[in-house]
């Protein structure tokens, strides 16, 4: 069972990762100003990954930033110009930015654009919903709210937010902070669903359950063994797919969970 060594709604920046929040906001308040006629304020989370490890006492390199209104490269485009007018107090803040094709074979659903802040490697990306076929685990994608990118994620401790404006944990799905105190794994929206739209799930819930020692709980469970799940596993997803997560997993503390 995992112990939260923070309280549910705090979250405590480092001096960097400090830096790089105000610049990010200070960023929006510039171009929301610029924007007279817009329909929304622009709001921009840390995302998944992150905001899991500094709940749980880790750190963590995986800073993905979610934002609400406009794409990954439109943001970075305009936070360089932003920069670049501010030199005295930014400086050499932001290196040059570059944007990431889509490539599903690598889990790359969607267009990304990465950047360099005070030297951390930060992704930025439109927060999405995602609509599935049955013969394919690439979603289409479109933009969403905060609420839908949450539901769309892998697993409820996945899918916990770091709202920069506010400076609090969001938990969208209103399940992500009591797994990650309880140590459980499970899926945002119904295992069954979730695994049939995209079987490398399957893979990843016994991955972050072999990483963090937690439990997968047993809807998940009784999903992962069902005969439909398995076919999909088979057929949507590369043997060289499999393989990565394969890796990822025997790479974990708790391998038995791994290999019942």
């Amino acid at each position: 069972m995992s112990k939260l060594p923070l309280k549910s709604s705090d979250v405590v920046l480092d001096q960097q990762e400090q830096q790089i929040r105000d610049l990010l906001v200070e960023a929006c308040a510039d171009i929301d100003a610029s924007d007279p006629d817009r329909k929304e304020d622009l709001v921009l989370r840390f995302t998944g990954g992150w905001v899991r490890d500094k709940l749980l006492g880790k750190h963590s390199h995986d800073l993905d930033v979610g934002i609400n209104r406009m794409t990954g490269y439109e943001f970075a485009t305009k936070l360089q110009r932003f920069v670049a007018r501010h030199p005295q107090k930014y400086g050499y803040a932001m290196q040059g930015i570059h944007k990431i094709e889509m490539n599903p074979e690598k889990s790359k659903h969607l267009e990304t654009t990465t950047t360099k802040l005070l030297g951390i490697d930060i992704d930025f990306v439109n927060l999405r919903t995602e609509t599935y076929t049955d013969s394919s685990r690439i979603p289409e994608m479109k933009f969403g709210t905060a609420e839908e990118d949450a539901l769309r994620r892998d697993a409820t401790i996945n899918a916990l937010f770091y709202n920069l404006q506010t400076q609090l944990v969001e938990d969208l799905t209103s399940k992500g902070l009591d797994d990650l105190k309880d140590g459980i794994i499970r899926t945002p929206l119904p295992a069954f669903n979730t695994f049939q739209d995209d079987p490398l799930r399957v893979l990843r819930l016994i991955r972050f359950a072999s990483r963090f020692q937690f439990h997968i709980e047993d809807e998940a469970i009784a999903a992962m063994q069902h005969d439909t799940i398995r076919e999909a596993l088979q057929q949507k997803i590369s043997k060289e797919r499999i393989g990565t997560e394969l890796d990822k997993m025997l790479n974990g503390r708790a391998i038995r969970i791994c290999i019942k």
